[in-house]
């Protein structure tokens, strides 16, 4: 079967640059390819895109919402235009919360190409909402959680007729007026067993630059319990790796193939591990790939002697979710690390003179004023390099999306276009006006910004040290 694999777009509408490919697509191509013609189309690719600042995004938002209500636009076109020309039997669109409306978009538009096609939504929200999909005429199919061998069932069943009326574990779809949810699948515990994603079947692929082939995931799950977070929805809470010498073949790979030299390691927590790491660590050392490389953890995962081993094999950057200055704020997001614990790893990191971004999350249901000045004042006292920041948005089938939808604050009738980490206004913090929120968000967002473009005088941009 011809399969067309689309990443829909939103942060194209406000020409901000998205680093990296779809890697989850390319991943999903990559099984599917043994059996079937497959087309990644990323319909967030942008080259004249730019990078900018939190506050200039959260200004374009509204482009986003507005491309949504136009009846037409060049970039809906455009996906017209692509899903002609490919002629697929089948499209699959991955959905994160903020992208659901232009997914549901996408579908639309392929249904209207050929009422034939076979539409089919996998990603986080599909995971969490399936129903939310499956209630639009133009969604057939909605694949649950961890995605490969879930789409691959799907489609072998759609190359002979459909599933008969039987549940595929993982799926979820419409039988008569109301749905079927098949039962979950069970995580794929042998990670190495999945082939390297695919970027070969990437449209215009010539056209991405070697950094943006870099993002490479080495381990799937989250076993932390952070009430905003995702992850654990798709992923599970155990924790399941790839090999040091896996994730290193494919970063000789990659080096080769794409000229890449810098990578981003997209796991959770990277260093959870810590044996892992410093084997991983000596291969890459032993390798001399004469390679960079960034990654995600917490703080509390860290030591030094771990961090020498990661800075001779090449690490440049630790990126680590702070996300409050509050300890209070802190508790009611799960978070198990105390603020002396980040005390400790930025101390660390800054002694060691190694490159690191603290990200800060601001506006989860029990924010205040004084919350986000004590968070204002713990970013000068730990002195990250740089600083990210995110509004809350809630994510289903978290616990604080929950405990949202119990206060009556979340119903079926959310906006989900309108429910990303750069908007400035929020109605999801019990003890502010949405006004008061937004005047305080704004003064965090200015002191970041301020404190950001100080710094990276001192430093360089992320772009100058990424090229």
């Amino acid at each position: 079967m011809k399969i067309l694999l689309i990443d829909p777009p939103f942060q194209r509408f406000m020409s901000f640059h998205r680093y990296y490919y779809p890697m989850g697509l390319a991943s999903m191509a990559a099984v599917l390819q043994r059996a079937h013609e497959v087309v990644i189309y990323d319909a967030e690719r942008m080259d004249q895109g730019q990078t900018m600042s939190w506050s200039t995004v959260a200004g374009r938002h509204g482009d986003y919402v507005d491309a949504l209500r136009a009846q037409s636009h060049p970039i809906w076109d455009e996906i017209e235009s692509v899903i002609r020309r490919v002629d697929p039997e089948v499209v699959g669109i991955t959905a994160l919360s903020v992208k659901a409306a232009s997914a549901v978009r996408v579908a639309g538009i392929a249904k209207s190409v050929n009422g034939d096609i076979k539409v089919v939504v996998g990603g986080d929200h599909p995971t969490a909402l399936p129903e939310q999909f499956l209630s639009h005429s133009s969604i057939d199919y909605a694949v649950r959680g961890e995605g490969e061998a879930t789409f691959a069932e799907l489609v072998e069943c759609l190359g002979n007729g459909g599933p008969n009326g039987e549940a595929i574990a993982g799926v979820s779809s419409k039988v008569g007026g109301g749905f079927e949810h098949g039962p979950d699948r069970e995580p794929l515990n042998d990670l190495d067993a999945l082939p390297l994603p695919d970027l070969d079947v990437l449209m215009e692929v010539e056209s991405y630059r070697p950094v943006d082939c870099g993002a490479i995931v080495t381990s799937r799950g989250c076993p932390y319990g952070c009430t905003f977070c995702g992850v654990a929805t798709v992923w599970g809470r155990r924790v399941r790796y790839r090999s040091p010498e896996r994730v290193v073949d494919e970063i000789e790979i990659l080096k080769q193939q794409r000229g890449t030299t810098y990578f981003s390691f997209r796991d959770a927590s990277f260093t959870l591990n810590r044996q892992r790491v410093m084997d991983f660590c000596r291969l890459l050392i032993d390798r001399d790939l004469d390679i960079c490389w960034e990654c995600l953890t917490r703080p509390d995962l860290l030591d030094a002697e771990q961090l020498s081993l990661m800075i001779e094999a090449g690490c440049r950057t630790v990126r680590i979710g702070i996300e409050s200055g509050c300890s209070r704020i802190l508790s009611k997001m799960g978070k198990t690390v105390p603020l002396d614990a980040v005390r400790k790893a930025g101390k660390l990191l800054n002694s060691m003179g190694l490159y690191w971004s603290a990200y800060i999350l601001v506006g989860t249901p029990h924010e205040t004023a004084e919350s986000i000045r004590k968070t204002m004042d713990f970013i000068d006292e730990v002195d990250p390099p740089f600083v990210t920041l995110a509004r809350f948005a809630p994510i289903p089938g978290t616990p604080m999306y929950k405990e949202l939808e119990q206060r009556g604050m979340i119903n079926a009738e959310i906006d989900w276009s309108m429910e990303c980490n750069q908007r400035l206004s929020s109605h999801y913090v019990y003890d502010m006006s949405e006004n008061e929120f937004e005047r305080e968000l704004g003064v965090i967002a200015d002191f970041i910004e301020k404190r950001n473009a100080a710094r990276s005088a001192q430093m360089g941009t992320a772009d100058q040290r990424l090229k």
